[in-house]
């Protein structure tokens, strides 16, 4: 369902985008996000009390996520949305390399592969013909 949300989300946010303009984008996204939150929060009721430090780490993980979405929008209004959105979808790849250098975790040799060709993907995907 991620997948089909999000893919709906991409196409939808190049079409805004488009229309007008990223800072304005930006702004109107960000007041359909945080209806959404609250809808999410009144039906989930969610237990909010942790420590303060996983507080706001999750604080920051949310700051983080906010600071892409006008870049993204940004992009999504000056180049074509297959190179936009491919480009983006490799935000694994940073987290792989985060998650190796600070976490310990490494990746599989199979998954080495995957990167390689996602990155090969990119090349070809954004390449003129």
């Amino acid at each position: 369902m991620s997948l089909i949300v999000w893919g709906v989300w991409g196409f939808t946010a190049r079409v805004a985008a488009a229309s007008i303009g990223w800072r304005e984008m930006t702004v109107l996204a960000s007041i359909g996000s945080v209806s959404s939150m609250l809808a999410f929060a009144l039906l989930t009721r969610p237990n909010l009390s942790y420590p303060l430090g996983a507080f706001m780490l999750a604080f920051v993980v949310g700051v983080l996520g906010f600071l892409g979405t006008p870049i993204f929008y940004a992009a999504l209004e000056r180049h074509p949305s297959a190179i936009v959105i491919v480009v983006t979808s490799l935000y694994p790849v940073v987290t792989i390399i985060l998650s190796t250098l600070f976490l310990g975790e490494v990746p599989s040799p199979r998954q080495v592969i995957g990167i390689v060709l996602a990155i090969a993907a990119l090349v070809l995907i954004s390449s003129e013909a």
